[in-house]
């Protein structure tokens, strides 16, 4: 009985001195050395993003005369590619499902309108039982991509966006971005 306890014992030293590793892959290893959370009540969201970010605030007109406010954090990395969120509380009550699809289609059309850019896809998503929309837009006159998923929760349109080169906008970073964002209804 000595025999397999030592055995096990010298297995078990040698894995810990040779730094074994997970059999199953971390989906999210470290991809930059300053990942950030950000996360706020008021924001109905939470997200992860590879570095510190920077915030700004946008007022502007909505087509009832009202202003909304926009709150936004966002970095820039290698000067080609951007990561952001944006929630604009809105100024209107939006509690019927059918109008909150139909400001859903609408914010994605303008979307595509003030990039001047070509839609490639979009499609309907899901983040913690809240329904949403995710796109991306094509920008050829920068040769960029734009990737977004946009949603309503509790009065507040959350917008979840990467910009980068053409190509990049499945890459792990955005995934990992993406995949962080939880909604907090």
């Amino acid at each position: 009985m000595k025999t397999p306890m030592r055995l096990l014992a010298l297995a078990a030293a040698a894995l810990l001195a040779t730094g074994c590793t997970s059999l199953t892959k971390d989906p999210f290893p470290p991809l930059h050395p300053h990942w950030s959370d950000f996360s706020a009540i008021q924001a109905r969201h939470y997200a992860n993003f590879p570095g510190k970010t920077k915030e700004r605030v946008n007022e502007s007109k909505v087509a009832t005369g009202q202003i909304a406010t926009t709150y936004l954090r966002e970095i820039q990395l290698d000067n080609n590619r951007y990561f952001g969120t944006a929630w604009t509380l809105v100024p209107a009550s939006l509690g019927n499902p059918g109008v909150q699809e139909k400001v859903l289609e609408l914010a994605a059309a303008e979307a595509v309108k003030s990039t001047g850019g070509k839609l490639l896809s979009k499609h309907p998503v899901t983040n913690e039982g809240i329904r949403g929309l995710a796109y991306v837009i094509d920008m050829p006159q920068s040769k960029t991509r734009m990737r977004q998923q946009i949603f309503l929760v509790t009065g507040v349109l959350v917008e979840q966006t990467y910009t980068g080169p053409a190509g990049t906008e499945d890459d792990r970073d955005p995934g990992r971005f993406f995949d962080s964002l939880k909604l907090l209804p």
